[in-house]
């Protein structure tokens, strides 16, 4: 028998009700997910855990200012989440170990393993297009510091990055 899919609007629209139940469930169902993604942008476990604390006490405290109707719980979520990564990363001055390679892979085991979507459209996306993509999402990096790190133009990675968008929204639309 198959499980029914987790309803995010309906958890979030109950956390803000006050439902502790629903906070539980959105925490077991989505926090190893966001912890990739901490872990991902800010490269140090502890920092990730923090920060994925801190995210859930702001959704907890904010569900009430979400709107369905614009857009999914879950990228109102994940947008807490990078948006305090970011802020993080910006006041330490973006220390990251020496991998250059994290910007190409998106987080978490079997990210990609449904090829409908938004991991398995990026992870679809040819490099020149997916790599500006994810150093933008990730690192909050601007065009200049993109083109920088690609040994390339600004336009060229402006281009990449409105083409890669631009596929994306016509692969989720089809």
């Amino acid at each position: 028998m198959a499980v029914p899919p987790f309803d995010y609007d309906a958890a979030l629209l109950s956390c803000a009700a006050g439902d502790q139940n629903a906070f539980q469930n959105l925490y077991r169902q989505e926090a190893p997910r966001m912890l990739a993604l901490s872990l991902k942008m800010l490269g140090q476990r502890s920092s990730a855990e923090d920060l994925v604390q801190d995210a859930f006490i702001l959704i907890w405290k904010n569900a009430a200012s979400y709107d369905p109707a614009m857009g999914g719980a879950r990228a109102w979520m994940y947008s807490i989440t990078r948006y305090r990564a970011l802020s993080r990363l910006r006041q330490a001055g973006r220390p990251r170990s020496g991998d250059s390679s994290w910007t190409d892979a998106l987080p978490g085991d079997g990210a990609c393993a449904d090829p409908g979507g938004v991991a398995g459209t990026i992870a679809a996306l040819d490099e020149s297009r997916r790599k500006p993509l994810l150093m933008a999402f990730y690192n909050g990096y601007n065009y200049e510091q993109i083109a920088a790190r690609l040994k390339t133009s600004p336009g060229q990675v402006r281009q990449h990055t409105q083409d890669a968008l631009k596929s994306m929204q016509e692969q989720r639309q089809a």
